[in-house]
């Protein structure tokens, strides 16, 4: 690692060409550079003012997708190995978890000595998260100590250990279980109502190594017409079996923003042609509904005798009059083929997107394997999500549709 065994001590050597040196600036008009001090936060840009009598450079560590967090045991760790440093005199603050029954170290500053001085902002222990990097947790039930902020202060001669430090930092990551709350359609005896279940996000850092390049334009374009309010229109998600739809849905949910996620379960989606139905959906303007295993509700209506209420209620909520009062939006999945569906679902300005889910081929599916930790000598043949991710067992699959 460049410049790990340089050694700076307090100031800067004099050296009044950097831009952010003040040497003739006394302590304490020199700390006012730093922002106040908040209670129980550790003042990290004050206290590499007061050490190193510079202004200093900071990089802020940030990872490439919102659900991925940084593990502060695994990176102090390797700052203890890589660098000898003691931990034991960083400055730190505590908090106490009832869970566990015991403190942690909720704020953290390292100073390694050389000009560079680390800062991790607000840890806390998170049991709800994935491991894809197979790091070890902290505590029994798999509690992670995590950090959303980390900042890395130099002086400008270190920026080649700091880039080096920050590019090291987001190799040590925890996905978190992120969770939102879906709205289950039910009914009893006095109709229909909503019963709130939880859905975490799945383990997805990467949509075009999961559905495919193509794929994420499609993605873009859903999450841009779903999060737009007053809008409408339909989103057709099919394909073979185990190909993904539903672990796809899991995670574009978690980005919906400010609208109510209501699921239809496949045992209820023929209740859509009930004439209770559309009053009880007229209480939920600007929400989104989830229908999972259509089939039976979308088929071509020319090609039965007895024509669906159901898909005319799709029709006219996703562009029709009823669509233009209450604003709502319509995912629906299904295996059969696109050629048994009702045209009309299809029609432009109806339509938000329709795509088909497949199997990924060799060369992709490698890929996937090997980031989920299964390496790539079984992958002989395209193969579906749901076999790469369920390599090497005989129970049911857990990714679904």
């Amino acid at each position: 690692m460049p410049g790990k065994t340089q050694t700076v001590m307090n100031g800067n050597g004099g050296d009044k060409s950097y831009a952010g040196a003040c040497i003739d600036v006394d302590t304490n008009s020199f700390l006012l550079f730093g922002p106040e001090n908040r209670y129980s936060e550790i003042p990290a840009l004050r206290l590499f003012l007061g050490k190193y009598k510079i202004y200093p450079s900071t990089i802020e560590c940030q990872t490439d997708d919102d659900g991925l967090y940084f593990h502060t045991t695994t990176i102090l760790n390797y700052i203890h190995e890589e660098f000898g440093h003691d931990l034991g005199k960083d400055c730190i603050t505590q908090k106490y978890n009832r869970k566990i029954k015991k403190n942690y170290n909720s704020g953290r500053l390292i100073d390694l000595g050389n000009g560079v001085m680390i800062d991790f902002i607000e840890s806390y222990l998170d049991n709800e998260v994935q491991n894809p990097n197979k790091l070890k947790p902290d505590h029994p039930e798999n509690y992670f100590l995590i950090c959303e902020q980390i900042k890395i202060y130099h002086l400008p001669n270190q920026e080649p250990l700091a880039e080096s430090l920050d590019s090291k930092i987001k190799e040590m990551t925890v996905f978190s279980s992120k969770s939102c709350t879906l709205q289950m359609v039910c009914r009893n005896s006095c109709g229909f109502y909503l019963s709130a279940i939880k859905i975490k996000k799945p383990l997805i850092t990467d949509l075009a190594l999961h559905y495919g390049r193509k794929f994420v334009n499609v993605h873009d374009k859903i999450l841009k017409n779903l999060n737009t309010k007053d809008s409408k229109g339909i989103v057709l998600l099919h394909g073979i079996p185990g190909s993904g739809k539903t672990h796809y849905i899991r995670y574009l949910i978690q980005e919906v923003q400010d609208k109510t996620l209501i699921y239809v379960p496949p045992d209820m989606a023929k209740e859509i042609s009930s004439p209770q139905f559309l009053p009880f959906l007229m209480e939920w303007q600007n929400a989104i509904l989830i229908i999972e295993d259509a089939e039976n509700i979308i088929k071509d209506r020319s090609e039965t005798s007895t024509p669906s209420q159901a898909v005319a209620n799709l029709l006219n909520l996703s562009d029709g009059l009823l669509g233009d009062a209450m604003h709502q939006q319509i995912i629906a999945t299904f295996n059969c083929d696109l050629t048994i569906i009702d045209p009309a679902l299809l029609r432009k300005g109806r339509l938000i997107a329709n795509y088909e889910f497949n199997k990924l081929d060799i060369e992709s599916s490698k890929i996937l394997s090997d980031k989920l930790g299964y390496g790539t000598e079984q992958i002989t043949e395209p193969m579906t999500l749901a076999e790469i991710y369920n390599q090497g067992t005989t129970e049911e699959n857990e990714l679904e549709n």
